[in-house]
């Protein structure tokens, strides 16, 4: 290809790429609270591990609203093996006003 067809190309990529993030609503970024995550102090959110696994074994903590924890548990992961490395506690804290989870170091 020539220098113009790629430059042509590139642009057209850019430009697709910042029309596609303009449409975007508010919350798809993941950086403001849904009403999953929402919260007024720490007690209002919890940890769930939304993999098969732990956090420490391939799956993922994630920090909810306690109202809303049992919607984003893990369906269907009867039988999965895991392994069994061990990592810091997750800790769920309300963080502006959104459920965040913080991985702790281990040993703590």
């Amino acid at each position: 290809m020539n220098r113009r067809v790629l430059g042509t190309l590139g642009f057209s990529l850019w430009a697709l790429a910042a029309f596609a993030c303009a449409g975007a609503s508010p919350g798809e970024a993941g950086s403001a609270a849904t009403a999953d995550t929402l919260c007024q102090s720490d007690a209002d959110c919890v940890v769930v591990e939304t993999g098969c696994c732990d956090h420490c074994n391939g799956g993922k903590a994630e920090a909810f609203n306690k109202a809303h924890a049992d919607a984003h548990r893990p369906q269907g992961c009867t039988g999965r093996g895991c392994t069994r490395l061990g990592c810091g506690d997750a800790v769920a804290a309300c963080v502006d006003n959104t459920c965040q989870v913080k991985i702790l170091p281990l040993g703590s």
